[in-house]
This record gives structure tokens, C-alpha cells and sequence, in this order.
């Protein structure tokens, strides 16, 4: 058999060996770390489950596929998570836009679709894109919030092309293993150590050093040092790719007779509310919580949040509660995870990185959140593409 390699063990390189397997590769994944997963983990917690990352994948036949390979059956989220809403003016509001904005909106919206203009133009930001297709009201509530709750980022440092180019239509419906997202990852890591996958943990790999065909799936900052004597080219583009990060609270309450129900609350950069948003776990998959539990999302909005200690990032989230609540609790328990740099900021550069991937040697691919789809599910993807790439 032919060796290959992986380089990191999060959840697309694991799945990039799963597939050089099928291929008949003796496959040996290395990571810096010391357990499979990356950034996805699921912690059990006396008052219920924690995930220090994405909470679900979007259900397509790529991801129905995987929970029957590993015998995982689909928990879908309950209705209550139909629910959304959008801090503005003191409260949540499922829509957020008063009836002048809202006219302003449909009749904005319908003419730029009857002339055909929602296309993104080259160098256009998410900004640029929401005011001219939408209008500024409809950037400032909906899409801003929207889109600093996926990317982390502002608008105005998103590129239209970078998002709408790479973006899937169709469902967005959820769907998560029942005892959270570790349960996929430790189900697939068994099969693949089940499959003969070899496994070096605590195993920075420093540089690619001869000819085996290997796939990287580690951030952008280290795939780019680890290509640059390899791919020059795509190393440059991928180098110029700028990271964001996130800390993530799960706090957990007594619940209250007045609690808002629902998926979450994203909260507007004029909302005076300094979180990008808050999950609402209980009301997404049952069974996450004997108690209320809520996933507050912090990003640095020019404030280096992700920078500040424990308490006085406690203090400011509590803060922001009381202004979405009215009212001041203590959480029976709190668990925060801090992932520095762990985002990477969809702005031209990811464009000039899809641009730069046909300079890739055959031997070598790359899979990772940063090649123009972002998303665990996205990632099962383009891990099947990088593994089948290399020869």
C-alpha cells in the first residue's frame, strides 16, 4: 500500500482520511494536539451538554450518508428553533424592520431583481451589496447581524463574490448527533482507527519534507507555511487570508416564566448589546439541558473582547443579559471556550486562495475552512475533494 499523509486531525481531516483509505492509501494523520476533533468537541456538564464549536450540520445527502456510516441516528431541532429573532429598540423581534423600512425593503429588493442586479460585483463588501440590494435599514438589522453571526466580521470587511460565489442553495435545515457534535467525531475516529488509520497526537509536523502524497487540513496560517516550498503561489494567497476569533459562553440558569423561546437572538452593532448573538440550546435539541442553557457568541467588534479575562468578560455578558432580559440571574454554572484565530475573515483574499489552488502539485491538496465555503458540513465536502485529489 501507499503511504499518505494527513496533516491535522479536525473534522476535515479526519474525513480526508477516510477517503484516501477508499483509495487504498496506508493513511498516518498527525496532529499537534492531543485528541481528533480540532476545534469540535462536546463536553457533559452536570447541568448538560457544552459544544465548543459548531452545534449541528446542515442535513444535505453528504451528511445523511455520514450518520448512517456511523450508525448515528439524525436528531433534528424542535419547532420552538423556528424561532429567530433580532435585538432592536430593547428588545427581540422576530422582524425587525418598522412598516416605512419594510416597504422600502420589498420595493428596493423588487427592483433591482426585475433589472437582474443582485449579482456581487467584483470588490463589493457585504455592506456595499446589503445597501444597494436590500437598502440601509434592511444591511444595518438583518443582514450585518446575519452575517458577524456566521463570519464573525463586519460587513464592510466581507466580500460579496467571496460569500454568494461559494454559498449552496437549497435546505438550511439542522440536524446534530444526539449526544452532541463529539459523538461524531469519536465515532468517526474508531472507524478509522477500526480501518488500520495510524494516529501521531502531540505531533506538530514542521515542514512537508518529501514526496508523499499528503493533504493539509490544518488553519490557514499554518497550511501556508507548510506549502510555501512546495506551492509558492497558492502559499502567498493563502498567507494573505486573515483569521478572526471567537470566544463562545455557555451559561446555564433556572429557567424564568418570561424567557424569550426560540433558535437564538443575534444583537446589531447599534443595538448596544456587545455579544454578536446568544443560542438558546434547550429550545434547539432536546435533551441538551435540565435547565436553561444559553451559548452566548463574543467577537471583537474593535473591542478585542476575545482578548479580556474570564471576569471581566463575565462581567460584560451579564451586562448585555440584563439589557435583553430586564433582569439580573445568576448562572448556576459557566463554561467558556476561547478559540483564537480560529475564523478566517471572507474578504478578496479567499477569491485570490480559490484562484491559487490549480498551482497545487499532485501530490499535494488542502482542506479547511478558508477555500470558500465555511461550516462543518461544507467541510465534509471539500475533504472528500482534497483526498481524491492526490495521486
Amino acid at each position: 500500500m501507499k503511504p499518505a499523509r494527513v496533516i491535522g486531525a479536525g473534522l476535515s481531516g479526519l474525513i480526508a482520511a477516510w477517503h484516501l483509505a477508499d483509495r487504498g492509501f496506508d493513511v498516518t494523520v498527525f496532529d499537534g494536539a492531543s485528541r481528533p476533533g480540532g476545534l469540535i468537541d462536546t463536553i457533559e456538564t452536570p447541568h448538560g451538554l457544552v459544544e465548543t464549536a459548531a452545534n449541528a450540520f446542515i442535513w444535505d445527502d453528504t451528511v445523511a450518508g455520514w450518520f448512517r456510516t456511523l450508525d448515528i441516528t439524525p436528531q433534528f431541532p424542535q419547532p420552538a428553533s423556528n424561532r429567530r429573532y433580532i435585538f432592536r429598540n430593547g428588545r427581540p423581534r422576530r422582524w425587525p424592520l418598522s412598516i416605512a423600512e419594510s416597504i422600502a425593503f420589498a420595493a428596493r429588493l423588487a427592483a433591482v431583481v426585475v433589472t437582474r442586479q443582485t449579482r456581487a460585483r467584483d470588490d463589493e463588501s457585504i455592506e456595499g451589496w446589503g445597501t444597494r440590494v436590500v437598502g440601509a435599514a434592511a444591511t444595518r438589522w438583518m443582514l450585518e447581524p446575519a452575517m458577524q453571526g456566521i463570519y464573525a466580521s463586519s460587513p464592510s470587511a466581507l466580500s460579496a463574490r467571496a460569500i454568494f460565489d461559494g454559498r449552496r442553495r437549497g435546505s438550511r435545515r439542522l440536524v446534530a448527533p444526539p449526544q452532541g457534535m463529539g459523538e461524531f467525531i469519536s465515532r468517526l475516529y474508531r472507524k478509522l482507527r477500526d480501518r488500520n488509520v495510524g494516529f501521531q497526537f502531540d505531533s506538530a509536523v514542521e515542514a512537508l519534507a518529501d514526496e508523499t502524497p499528503t493533504v493539509v487540513s490544518t488553519p490557514a496560517p499554518a497550511a501556508a507555511r507548510l506549502i510555501a516550498p512546495h506551492a509558492p503561489v497558492a502559499a502567498t494567497a493563502i498567507a494573505d487570508v486573515r483569521v478572526a476569533s471567537l470566544v463562545t459562553v455557555t451559561m446555564f440558569f433556572e429557567p424564568g416564566p418570561d424567557d424569550v423561546h426560540g433558535f437564538g437572538i443575534l444583537f446589531p452593532s447599534r443595538s448596544e448589546v456587545r455579544a454578536l448573538g446568544v443560542l438558546l440550546n434547550g429550545d434547539i435539541f432536546a435533551g441538551r439541558s435540565s435547565v436553561r442553557s444559553e451559548t452566548w457568541i463574543v467577537g471583537d467588534r474593535d473591542q478585542r473582547m476575545t482578548e479580556w479575562d474570564d471576569e471581566r468578560l463575565l462581567t460584560a455578558l451579564a451586562s448585555d443579559r440584563r439589557r435583553v432580559t430586564g433582569r439580573d440571574a445568576s448562572p448556576l454554572a459557566v463554561r467558556i471556550t476561547r478559540r483564537p484565530n480560529a475564523i478566517p475573515v471572507y474578504d478578496t483574499a479567499i477569491l485570490r486562495v480559490r484562484a491559487s489552488l490549480e498551482s497545487l502539485p499532485p501530490r499535494l491538496s488542502l482542506s479547511g475552512n478558508y477555500l470558500g465555503r465555511i461550516g462543518v458540513a461544507a467541510l465534509l465536502s471539500r475533504a472528500a475533494a482534497a483526498a481524491n485529489r492526490v495521486r
